[in-house]
């Protein structure tokens, strides 16, 4: 009996444990929006800009020491409600490229005529060939990218005023 009492109280405190370590690493797992430093080039593949409909190169977009490319589709409600910040950015003298990733053109187009157009120059990916080569996961993200078309961070989620302070702010210290 006492045998069996010890078993018992043996697997309730190895259970209690692996209780508290599981609890544990959900409190330290980081939900929500995610950036990650990176290390690689923007891909290189001729592109076409969504408004003008004409070829152009990473090269091309790509004239400032820094500039953003925010991933978005007029299908993306999140796009949406992060459009109006996009728009401070701009107004403050941010360089932004914008990348339209699976989308119709004349949903996009509408998208831009409803909420204005912050974008220096609309990348327009309809297949999202470019997207998956750049490692798009869904919309949005948005990238730093610098002016050799490395990309320095990348960032999934609703990008808004405590994410741009934390993780892009610095990059622009000169602008606004």
């Amino acid at each position: 009996m006492w045998l069996s009492k010890h078993k018992i109280a043996v697997f309730i405190v190895g259970l209690a444990a692996f209780i508290a370590l599981l609890l544990l690493g959900v409190q330290t797992q980081q939900f929500g929006p995610q950036t990650q430093p990176t290390v690689r080039q923007f891909p290189t593949q001729q592109l076409s800009t969504l408004i003008k409909q004409q070829p152009t190169t990473a090269q091309d977009l790509f004239q400032q020491e820094y500039q953003i490319v925010n991933v978005w589709a007029s299908w993306c409600g999140i796009c949406r409600t992060e459009h109006q910040f996009l728009h401070q950015l701009a107004k403050q003298g941010v360089p932004i490229v914008g990348l339209n990733y699976r989308d119709q053109r004349p949903q996009a187009l509408r998208y831009l005529t409803e909420l204005g157009n912050p974008y220096q120059a609309v990348i327009y990916d309809p297949q999202g060939n470019l997207s998956i080569d750049l490692g798009v996961v869904g919309t949005p993200e948005t990238y730093l990218v610098n002016q050799n078309g490395d990309i320095v961070y990348k960032y999934s989620g609703l990008l808004d005023e405590k994410s741009w302070k934390a993780f892009f702010a610095h990059y622009f210290a000169s602008v606004g």
